[in-house]
């Protein structure tokens, strides 16, 4: 049998507690529970993918997003990887309604065509950026548990601190302003997560400058589907502001831009596979749109696909892949060009994503 022909699939569990938990205005993680989806070669090579699986985001289930997936592997099994291409439109067609399972399962296919060309995905993707410093997140919590993170993780070298607003609007100024105090002169930028209302989200904005705090970029301070708010946002606010729930898909995305509604988008793989996400890519570039790259509660394997990806095409303003950060142990072998204070030197990279789960070859 030709050594490119997909042969087995499997889907596994990957499982891993938390350093703290990630409470974003819309709900919290204790845990990282995902999905890990494996494609075999008949010549022995591997490809993984990761699901990151947010049911109080996206409405995804961990067991339909199995289901998916093993929908997935049947479709690719007996195909050619050399015509990967086929493979993700294929895959298009079929997950379109789980988008977690149609990243994990167009990640396995790129791995595995990159790694039996020989080739990382970053080379894959264009190989123009070679290192991507992370930003780090600060949860939704206390001003001290704040004060002690952005300290610790500023004493590491981070100067780049997200911090998650929207659940109680004083406690937020508390925290940014332990934040700024941690890390004088640090970029901050802010992530609401759709919790206010256009006019909530200025007063915000307009008090926190009272303050002396200035964030870098304002992402998605209104409700998925309130464009007008964000149009307004735009034209009033003196930083970017950057859809993300709102970018759901290509058509959000292209309708953004048309109308002049945000500044910036943030592209997510497990939001929108990686052909939307390339194409998301295009319509930003030639609209003169800053892009952020993001990501839901993703291990080492799924971050750095993203890393390889934005560090391939090029163009990002913001990176925002840190939650590998926040995971105890995930069991991911060979993700040594992902530093301690945050970056991602993506020419390290032999083959594919170059992130084996559990050690696996």
């Amino acid at each position: 049998m030709k050594e490119t022909i997909i042969k087995k699939f499997s889907v596994r569990k990957l499982d891993a507690e938390l350093f703290t938990p990630f409470t974003i205005s819309t709900g919290s993680h204790k845990s990282l529970e995902n999905l890990v989806f494996t494609l075999e070669a008949a010549g022995g090579v591997k490809g993984y993918g990761e699901a990151a699986i947010a049911t109080h985001i996206t409405g995804e289930t961990r067991a339909g997003t199995a289901k998916s997936l093993e929908r997935a592997g049947r479709l690719l099994a007996g195909r050619d990887v050399s015509n990967y291409l086929g493979a993700l439109v294929a895959l298009e067609d079929a997950l379109d309604g789980n988008r977690a399972a149609l990243a994990a399962a167009q990640m396995a296919v790129l791995d595995l065509a990159c790694r039996l060309q020989g080739v990382s995905l970053w080379k894959f993707f264009g190989g123009r950026q070679k290192g991507l410093k992370t930003d780090i997140t600060v949860v939704i919590g206390g001003a001290g548990a704040a004060l002690d993170f952005t300290k610790k993780m500023r004493a590491r070298n981070f100067r780049i601190f997200k911090v998650k607003t929207g659940s109680d609007m004083d406690e937020d100024f508390r925290r940014l302003e332990a934040v700024k105090k941690a890390a004088p002169g640090c970029a901050i930028y802010l992530d609401a997560n759709c919790a206010y209302t256009a006019k909530e989200a200025e007063k915000f904005i307009k008090e926190l400058a009272r303050r002396g705090i200035r964030p870098e970029v304002v992402e998605q301070p209104v409700a998925k589907a309130d464009w007008d708010g964000l149009a307004w946002l735009t034209k009033r606010l003196p930083m970017p502001v950057c859809a993300d729930e709102s970018a759901y898909s290509l058509d959000d995305v292209y309708g953004l831009i048309r109308r002049r509604a945000v500044a910036a988008v943030n592209i997510k793989l497990t939001k929108l596979g990686f052909l939307r996400a390339r194409e998301v890519w295009s319509l930003a570039r030639a609209a003169g749109i800053k892009l952020m790259m993001g990501e839901m509660l993703e291990s080492e394997l799924a971050s750095a696909a993203s890393a390889e990806f934005a560090g391939g095409l090029g163009g990002f303003d913001f990176i925002d892949l840190d939650t590998p950060f926040f995971i105890k142990d995930s069991g991911m072998k060979g993700a040594g060009f992902l530093s301690k204070d945050g970056v991602y030197s993506v020419e390290n990279v032999k083959a594919g994503i170059g992130v084996l789960p559990w050690g696996g070859k």
